[in-house]
């Protein structure tokens, strides 16, 4: 991306300035918007406290109930550090530099195949956990969470974090330009969480891929789902190793920058403490999500150059 051409500096990181201070409005707003929704849960809602009186009243033993849940909490705990212990599974074989090398063969003057390769122009996120390694273009993450008492406290969900990778290309030419990032997502998942009849227990974790261009204006988010565990009695470990692929046509104008956007969101939530989420993708070189390569085409008329 270095070889790119620049042709108005000032624009190009006012752009940058713009875009940063839009995502931190959304974030705060998010941020606000949650906290009140919280304040009227906790305000209507009912708590662990409130359900252990009804129960007290219809005659049942909430103190054996309770020494019931501890002894619970603990196998489930325990259950939980072994699913940790997944292992990296084995590596597929495979020729991919040789793959890219291939496509790389010159394609005809009208035609403008070309692929873009980290390092990434910028990054930001609304944690300090979002692990960025812009010569790489990689996000390294990871979070845990586990609930707490039995799941009857009124509680909102916060928004997820979010981590945003930018990229940039200047076409030569007006057209129709098909952006087309490729983004390898490798870590582990471990869930745990068993609903009893007297508790209020689930667990949920979700990741997502969101990609956009900018040339004047942002053309529409598309949204790719990498994650999506919502349950009440589970117990699962795994690794992810998936490769998406994303795609846009944008009609751009000559020599003016066209802003590449990916922003990964996550967030795991755990309710009850008989409910546990862990994600890694960040531990070691085998855990990272990174933008491997943009492929950039554009059809059209030759580039006449006048001499």
């Amino acid at each position: 991306m270095s070889k790119q051409i620049r042709p108005n500096l000032d624009h190009f990181l006012a752009q940058l300035k713009e875009f940063r201070e839009d995502d931190k409005a959304q974030w705060k707003h998010a941020e606000k918007e949650m906290q009140r929704q919280a304040r009227i849960l906790q305000e209507t809602g009912g708590s662990d406290e409130q359900f252990k009186e009804e129960l007290k009243k219809a005659g049942i033993n909430v103190a054996a109930l309770e020494k019931e849940a501890t002894r619970e909490l603990e196998k489930q705990k325990k259950a939980f550090e072994e699913l940790r212990k997944i292992e990296l599974p084995p590596k597929r074989r495979g020729k991919k530099a040789r793959i890219l090398l291939d496509q790389n063969i010159p394609w005809p003057l009208h035609d403008i195949n070309t692929l873009i390769y980290p390092p990434a122009q910028d990054s930001w996120g609304d944690t300090e956990d979002c692990g960025f390694n812009l010569g790489l273009g990689e996000i390294n993450i990871k979070g845990e969470d586990t609930g707490d008492g039995w799941g009857w406290a009124a509680t909102a969900s916060g928004p997820p974090h979010s981590c945003t990778l930018l990229f940039y290309y200047f076409p030569p030419r007006a057209g129709e330009l098909t952006v087309e990032p490729h983004v390898g997502f490798q870590g582990d998942v471990v869930i745990n969480a068993h609903d009893h009849w007297y508790t209020n227990t689930n667990v949920n974790l979700e990741m997502k891929l969101h990609f956009d261009l900018f040339q004047h204006y942002w053309d529409g988010e598309q949204t790719a789902t990498v994650i999506n565990e919502h349950h009440q009695n589970v117990k699962k470990a795994y690794w992810v190793n998936d490769h998406r692929i994303m795609s846009k046509t944008l009609s751009v104008s000559a020599n003016e920058v066209v802003w590449i956007k990916l922003t990964v969101t996550h967030e795991a939530d755990a309710h009850s403490s008989h409910a546990h989420v862990a994600y890694d993708f960040r531990t070691g070189s085998d855990r990272r999500i990174r933008v491997e390569y943009i492929r950039i085409h554009m059809p059209g008329s030759p580039l006449i150059i006048a001499t």
